[in-house]
């Protein structure tokens, strides 16, 4: 096979602590063991003192992570997979001493969100190292061969860039089972939960709902999963007394988390990108679990990979507005309408994630630069 003799390395920082991150550095894995010799290097930070951490919070001091020893584990590569972190100046002088050492070696940095900075440094405390990466950031053009996004952008931070999708394995996701019901309906998310998965605005949809009316039609919703955002949510379910409608769970996965999948019958994707300045398609990793489960979906942000008329999503506004939960009983029931049962609808939605969400389809701009 080609290119098979080549050695590439996907390095991360310390990216396992996520389920989801380490499903994704496994699918991604997968696929490039299939032309290369791959080694996955985890640049681990370094245990530091109070005062070196303090001292660490100068711009011109790095974080402290093991950098001589990823440096170390390399052999000719051929090319290094990054997943993108903070820019300082301990992350470009390792890409500035790569280069040296592999004059010939490929440096390809993915970037999952772009652009970043309100979602990385909004919160006060992350200042520091906004200054940081402000500093450092447009340094990394000198070495790196090609930033991968998400998003149409042809160049980033001055570096041309590949424009691709996020993509996965299908056949290791469980297609959804049980039946759809006719007198309720229950939503799920599922994350951990930050400020761009914006569930307030369903909770806040939810409360407008339920307030100064009788429903004869059910809607619940379950929140799977922690996070820094997590305690806003349950303030807010606490505050409307809305206890007998939402449920949080903890992190889950593996067949646990699919029984929870098959007691809901709509997916919730993000709904506070808006606070980041997004205003392109959402192309998140969740997207396409939930399109190869074969997840009915609502959003507050179109889906990159739909097509216009595709019927099994629901699209809100890509902003702070309320979530109208009368709306998302208006298409589920739409669904319904149709005669056909859950399982139809999951393998109809799931043909879709076959054709159009593969993570081979999706590292093909990738391994075609390598090879190139």
């Amino acid at each position: 096979m080609a290119g098979s003799m080549k050695k590439g390395y996907y390095i991360h920082f310390e990216g396992r602590t996520s389920i989801g991150v380490a499903k994704k550095i496994d699918m991604q894995m997968e696929e490039f063991r299939k032309y290369y010799e791959m080694r996955e290097i985890e640049v681990e930070t370094l245990h530091r003192s109070l005062l070196q951490r303090v001292i660490g919070l100068s711009p011109t001091c790095s974080i402290s992570r093991d950098y001589d020893s990823a440096l170390g584990q390399l052999e000719e590569p051929a090319f290094l997979y990054i997943r993108r972190t903070v820019a300082d100046r301990a992350y470009v002088n390792f890409l500035r001493r790569v280069k040296q050492k592999f004059p010939k070696c490929k440096i390809i940095i993915e970037i999952f969100t772009y652009p970043y900075d309100k979602d990385d440094f909004g919160k006060w405390n992350a200042w520091p190292f906004y200054i940081k990466e402000r500093i450092y950031r447009g340094r990394q053009k000198k070495y790196v061969d090609r930033f991968v996004t998400y998003t149409k952008d042809e160049e980033i931070f001055g570096v041309p860039a590949i424009q691709t999708i996020n993509g996965i394995n299908v056949d290791s996701v469980r297609m959804v089972r049980g039946e759809y019901r006719e007198d309720q309906l229950t939503m799920i998310g599922v994350a951990y939960m930050q400020r761009h998965h914006g569930y307030e605005r369903v909770i806040e949809g939810l409360h407008e709902y339920y307030s100064g009316q009788e429903r004869k039609f059910r809607v619940y919703l379950m929140l799977v999963g922690d996070g820094p955002e997590k305690p806003k949510y349950q303030e807010l379910t606490e505050k409307y007394g809305l206890g007998d409608y939402i449920t949080f769970y903890p992190t889950m996965s593996g067949d646990e988390l699919d029984e929870m999948y098959d007691k809901s019958d709509i997916a919730l994707a993000s709904f506070g990108v808006y606070k980041s300045g997004f205003s392109g398609k959402l192309s998140a990793l969740k997207t396409r679990e939930c399109l190869a489960k074969g997840m009915l979906q609502i959003t507050g942000c179109e889906i990159d990979v739909l097509d216009d008329d595709y019927k099994y999503v629901k699209n809100f506004e890509n902003g702070p507005q309320t979530v109208d939960i009368s709306k998302v009983v208006d298409f589920y029931r739409s669904i319904l309408a149709t005669g056909w049962n859950k399982r139809d609808i999951a393998g109809i939605i799931r043909k879709y994630a076959v054709d159009h969400v593969g993570v081979s389809s999706a590292m093909r701009p990738i391994i075609n630069f390598i090879e190139d």
